[in-house]
């Protein structure tokens, strides 16, 4: 019996199927046939892998129900599978299985730990932290022995961005090359397509492209022309790795030291900051663990920290007494060791306070650099400080969501509470920028 699909991929589609990365990552712009191309790469890999066990993912049924199944549904024909709609799986003729599976979080990814899985397919791939997709990559393995495969899709912007433009990126040149991963040993390669690449839809909703380009600007380069540099909803635009993150260094003993702390039993984030004498701030050690009940957290301070500081900021939740015990935690901070001061808990001002110190200048070398700067032994600000994201509901504040993004911030916030003015040196370069203009007035009356 012959059974014919009625897919005719585009060139950057036909890419993507080709494709033999272990991971290969298909987007960056809206309108390019992603979500068809996920569907149609599971197909071609369950068809050619008989009792494959396969998995695509999406961050809600609603989301898979709207997208991915009704693609399957439309492009698939009937003939070659039956369809499980409590359970959302779709059985073919040769014994393999595609489930349609959500994961919002990181305890929803956890929840697949163990399982074996031939083939993982990740719509909007940005949407998703880092850690979430390593639980699922972890599971790629096949005991049949099959070749294991990671596809997914995505574009620009969302709390993923950060890592998969890292990732799969700039790692491929934005598509020119593929890569080692220097871990995992997987192959890795990035197919970027745009709406322009989409034959069926410009024929089909020319007026799509257009809604595209009539978008606000931001929106526009990463939407229209999958521009990775634009991450829209990207709470601190200011922050950049070229400028923000700089390499440890010997910091001189007449420099005054802070230690701002954002505590819970889910994440101790910590936080050595050092303050120049021109009032600039450097973040020069980090101590991030969860787990930790509060004596627990002052002893690991305590460990860390060889230098005097000058305060010991927390924020003012830390005041609250225990119904149980009549203490606060900062009263247990104290009686083992650690006395704090309470910092200003004005989330908005705060995050306000915060865009200041990292707005990028130029130093008297005409170096671009900024009030507050980091080195790269802080991973985990580095990390979460560019994913946070603007509050749907609240665009003034930052998203409380994915909640672990937020304790490395939330302490460098409650250090910027007491000083949100920062001080930014004037260039010695005024003088000079008036004798040019004078320059060009003596050029003009010659």
């Amino acid at each position: 019996m012959d059974i014919t699909v009625q897919y005719e991929p585009n060139a950057k589609q036909a890419t993507f199927h080709a494709c033999s990365a272990d991971e290969a990552v298909y987007g960056g712009a809206k309108g390019g046939g992603k979500s068809c191309a996920l569907v149609m790469e599971a197909l071609a890999y369950g068809l050619e892998n008989a009792g494959a066990e396969m998995y695509i993912f999406r961050e809600t049924y609603d989301d898979l129900e709207a997208n991915i199944i009704r693609e399957w549904k439309e492009k698939v024909p009937r003939e070659l599978y039956s369809y499980n709609e409590s359970k959302h799986f779709a059985a073919l003729i040769n014994g393999t299985v595609v489930k349609f599976r959500y994961i919002r979080n990181y305890a929803d990814a956890e929840g697949y730990q163990g399982r074996s899985m031939d083939w993982i397919g990740v719509d909007e791939l940005t949407k998703h932290e880092k850690r979430s997709i390593q639980v699922l990559l972890s599971c790629l393995r096949s005991p049949k022995g099959f070749k294991p495969r990671f596809r997914g899709t995505c574009n620009p912007g969302g709390i993923g961005h950060s890592w998969v433009k890292e990732d799969y990126i700039e790692a491929t040149g934005y598509g020119v090359k593929e890569m080692i991963d220097p871990v995992t040993g997987n192959k890795r390669a990035f197919i970027p397509a745009k709406v322009y690449d989409n034959d069926v839809l410009m024929k089909n909703d020319p007026a799509y492209v257009r809604r595209l380009e009539n978008l606000p600007e931001d929106q526009k380069k990463a939407f229209l022309y999958g521009d990775w540099d634009i991450f829209t909803g990207q709470y601190f635009g200011e922050f950049r790795r070229d400028i923000h993150v700089i390499d440890p260094f010997v910091i001189p003993d007449s420099w005054r030291r802070y230690l701002a702390l954002d505590y819970g039993l889910d994440m101790l984030a910590a936080y050595w900051i050092a303050v120049d004498d021109h009032q600039k701030a450097y973040v020069y050690k980090e101590l991030y663990q969860s787990g930790l009940i509060v004596s627990q957290a002052a002893e690991a301070i305590i460990g860390m920290t060889n230098e005097t500081i000058y305060q010991y900021i927390a924020p003012p939740d830390l005041w609250n007494k225990n119904r149980d015990t009549g203490k606060s935690t900062a009263e247990i901070f104290g009686d083992n060791g650690i006395w704090l001061a309470q910092a200003d808990n004005n989330r908005v001002q705060g995050w306000y306070n915060l865009k200041e110190w990292l707005k990028p200048y130029e130093d008297e070398q005409e170096s671009k650099t900024a009030s507050l700067v980091v080195t790269n032994n802080c991973a985990n600000l580095i990390r979460t400080l560019p994913q946070l994201q603007y509050d749907e509901k609240n665009p003034n504040d930052v998203a409380t969501e994915p909640h672990e993004l937020t304790h490395g911030p939330d302490a460098i916030r409650y250090f910027i509470a007491g000083r949100p003015c920062p001080k930014i040196p004037q260039k010695n370069g005024q003088p000079k920028r008036l004798i040019d203009q004078l320059k060009k007035k003596s050029k003009v009356i010659m």
